[in-house]
């Protein structure tokens, strides 16, 4: 494993950062070692913009042009389903959210990330499901480092939000290639019942951590409890 991966341990000795080869990943997804990125890897780093904060794309043409692993991940991960590509960039340290579909989600890292994940069978939906109090308690959460390069299965029972960016000063890339239509804006108002509550974007469930004052105002349902884990970036190697 790569010196920057021992130096994020040692900067976060309470989040125990596997890495995302580990068999305690497989409760999550896989990671994917049949596939050659480069070519995918190789035509982003070209296009890739420049960002603060974090931004995300669902769907970037120049990302879903025919290629070999393009074309191999939507015959053998996704069975031929409709497939969108697009991208998450940017820099990030804080979890302050989780997010499940249904479906897959492939991720290419082209830079080092940690990946902050959960399960869904850890979500508490309370003693009546289409009212009670939905929640998930971020000590369940578990951090993965991956590699640039790593090609990684999100299962669909897979929690997980935006990737965290590994050194100081540095920031994050990844692919992310999921059924058409994943996070597109909702074509109908969903109900406030049940797992629907959670409902933030076309194939979107998301749980907010309360302290992220803008998924609350833009409606997101606050279902987090615990800490909004956050990563110490990698200081320099000395």
């Amino acid at each position: 494993m790569t010196e920057l991966f021992h130096r994020l341990r040692a900067a976060n000795p309470d989040l125990n950062i596997m890495a995302v080869g580990d068999p305690a990943f497989r409760r999550y997804g896989r990671l994917l070692t049949a596939y050659d990125p480069s070519e995918m890897i190789s035509r982003a780093s070209q296009i890739l913009p420049e960002t603060e904060g974090v931004a995300y794309e669902p769907s970037v043409a120049a990302l879903e042009a025919p290629s070999i692993f393009n074309r191999a991940i939507a015959q053998e991960v996704f069975g031929g389903m409709p497939m969108q590509v697009g991208w998450c960039y940017g820099q990030n340290l804080a979890l302050d959210a989780l997010e499940y579909h249904r479906g897959s989600e492939v991720n290419v890292c082209l830079t080092d990330v940690v990946l902050l994940v959960g399960h869904v069978q850890d979500i508490c939906w309370g003693g009546d499901e289409r009212h009670g109090q939905v929640s998930y308690d971020t000590a369940n959460v578990a951090a993965f480092f991956a590699p640039a390069g790593a090609v990684v299965e999100l299962s669909p029972w897979n929690l997980h939000y935006a990737p965290i960016h590994c050194a100081q000063g540095g920031s994050f890339a990844t692919l992310v290639y999921l059924p058409k239509l994943t996070n597109e804006p909702l074509t109908f108002e969903a109900p406030k019942v049940g797992e629907s509550r959670l409902l933030f974007a076309t194939n979107k469930w998301l749980l907010a951590h309360p302290e992220v004052a803008t998924l609350k105002a833009a409606g997101a349902y606050v279902g987090l409890t615990g800490e909004n884990i956050t990563v110490v970036a990698a200081p320099p190697a000395v």
